[in-house]
């Protein structure tokens, strides 16, 4: 007689692995208007496809990518940070004026760490003082803005480094700037934190339920920390890029950088809520609205309508995420899924 306990079915030898989606259908509505752009600027101006003029349009992806990826790490922990505009003038500001004649890279050091220390002063005064997010960077937004057009009068300061203009402008054989590889960088070390280290899941855990995070023995306040200095310093360097590319900085460089970056954040699928996003799906809008901007230069559009159309822009690949979704969620409704087994009925006889 044969012992049933020593049969082992073939499901539970080979377990079921689910499909992770690629494009899931909050970052769809991006790739559908990337494309459909990109159709369109062929044909209204075949000059988008020029090899300097792709890669202007890099170059402005990667300056608002670069914050971007560390405002999604935050945004994913459930906070943002308004200030970056002012932090992405400060920086360059102070760097510049300290150590405007040294060497290069000390001045873009410099810029990265002026920049972390003013998200430094956010993280505490979020954290230490209990102040919202929202409230506590809104404030610092105009302290720093302040501080900038005191610390220079109002006047320009000037970019002569050889390094730091060569590293806005420049390119890689001929190719790539290289401000697209520092915004490589950047993302590799966004991502490395999420997937790889613990604060990758206490971001997600805070994000998702800070009480239970809390409860849990997550230092919520060390990881806020990290994040608003990670946003400062990473802010830093994009200003500083942004500087050597106009060859001068001013505080008001950046005036609507950080609606920018939390609306590429938005659109690349992650959640104003927290808890879930996407570094991919912020590069592909950091790009789009940098195409956005540049198709209507080409197009002989005033730059007034550059806003316009951004809000257009997001409005829409929000709405087509959300259509999508609609459309998934209404065939799952009248269709099961293909890994639930089928019973069949008795037949009656």
């Amino acid at each position: 007689m044969t012992n049933v306990t020593d049969r082992t079915p073939a499901a539970a030898a080979a377990p079921v692995r689910r499909r992770v989606p690629t494009f899931d259908s909050h970052r769809l509505g991006v790739w559908i208007l990337n494309a459909g752009l990109l159709c369109f600027l062929a044909i209204a101006t075949p000059n988008f496809f020029n090899i300097a003029n792709l890669q202007a349009v890099l170059n402005d992806a990667s300056i608002l990518g670069i914050g971007a990826a560390a405002m999604t790490l935050l945004i994913m922990a459930g906070a943002f940070d308004l200030s970056v505009s002012s932090t992405m003038g400060l920086a360059p500001v102070i760097a510049l004026l300290v150590f405007g004649d040294s060497y290069g890279p000390l001045i873009m050091l410099a810029s990265v760490l002026a920049g972390g220390l003013l998200g430094l002063v956010n993280g505490l005064v979020i954290t230490r003082g209990n102040v919202a997010p929202f409230v506590a960077t809104l404030g610092t937004l105009f302290a720093y803005g302040s501080l900038g057009a005191i610390a220079t009068g109002g006047n320009t300061v000037f970019v002569t480094s050889p390094f730091l203009l060569e590293l806005s402008t420049g390119t890689l054989v001929g190719t790539v700037p290289y401000s697209f590889l520092i915004l490589l960088v950047i993302c590799g070390m966004c991502s490395f934190m999420l997937q790889r280290l613990h604060i990758g899941r206490w971001i997600r855990a805070a994000g998702s339920n800070i009480r239970a995070a809390h409860v849990s023995g997550i230092d919520l306040q060390w990881v806020y920390l990290v994040l608003f200095t990670l946003t400062g310093a990473v802010t830093g360097l994009a200003g500083i890029i942004l500087s050597g590319y106009l060859a001068s900085a001013i505080v008001s460089q950046a005036p609507n950088y950080n609606l920018s970056a939390i609306s590429a954040v938005v659109v690349g699928g992650t959640s104003l809520r927290g808890g879930q996003g996407s570094l991919v799906g912020t590069l592909s809008a950091a790009w789009l609205f940098a195409m956005v901007n540049n198709g209507l230069i080409l197009c002989g559009v005033d730059s007034y309508w550059q806003y316009l159309a951004i809000g257009v822009v997001l409005v829409a690949a929000l709405t087509l995420g959300a259509m999508v979704d609609s459309v998934r969620g209404w065939r799952a409704a009248i269709r099961p899924p293909a890994d639930r087994p089928m019973i069949p009925r008795p037949s009656g006889d």
